[in-house]
């Protein structure tokens, strides 16, 4: 477990499907993430066929953000694409309870991680351009704009721009 003061990050485990399942079927987690791959709807056995398929990947490390306090899971948080020699990857964000310090904390780590232990030169994320403040939160954490990615994504009945974020190794504050 990497472990900060209020949260803690683990893998991804099949017992975490009815946190997942939660979090993809609720409205406001789906818009925050603006995440243009995602179905209308989810099952829970296809949230338990997507979890089998994201622990088979090694290209994926996939983290569920705990509440040290013993209060459940927060969200999750993980790297997209992580693959020898490429030195970068798409850093995500899926938060299923009020955003704040716990939610820095998690971003956070997960930025030590992957410079520090996966030896990252590059982190990138996208964030839909409406939500100000979850694009402020990767900026707390260092991310710098690049660009918007123009209607990447189709959210309540009308496509919409993502904004990318990204952050090198050598401006990651240490922790």
């Amino acid at each position: 477990m990497l472990r900060g003061e209020l949260v803690g990050l683990v893998p991804l485990q099949t017992t975490d499907e009815l946190a997942l399942y939660r979090w993809l079927n609720d409205p406001r987690v789906r818009a925050k993430a603006g995440r243009p791959e995602w179905r209308a709807a989810y099952s829970l056995e296809h949230v338990q066929d997507i979890i089998q398929e994201r622990l088979a990947r090694p290209s994926n490390l996939d983290l569920v953000v705990v509440d040290l306090k013993g209060e459940g899971e927060l969200g999750l948080v993980g790297l997209v694409q992580l693959m020898p020699m490429r030195d970068s990857a798409q850093l995500y964000l899926i938060w299923g309870e009020k955003e704040g310090d716990p939610t820095l904390e998690a971003l956070a780590l997960a930025v030590v991680y992957a410079f520090n232990s996966q030896s990252l030169h590059r982190l990138w994320t996208r964030v839909p351009a409406v939500e100000m403040e979850r694009i402020a939160l990767f900026e707390q954490v260092g991310f710098k704009k690049e660009g918007v990615l123009r209607e990447d994504h189709f959210n309540g009945g009308g496509w919409r721009d993502s904004v990318l974020l990204s952050m090198l190794s050598a401006e990651a504050r240490p922790c």
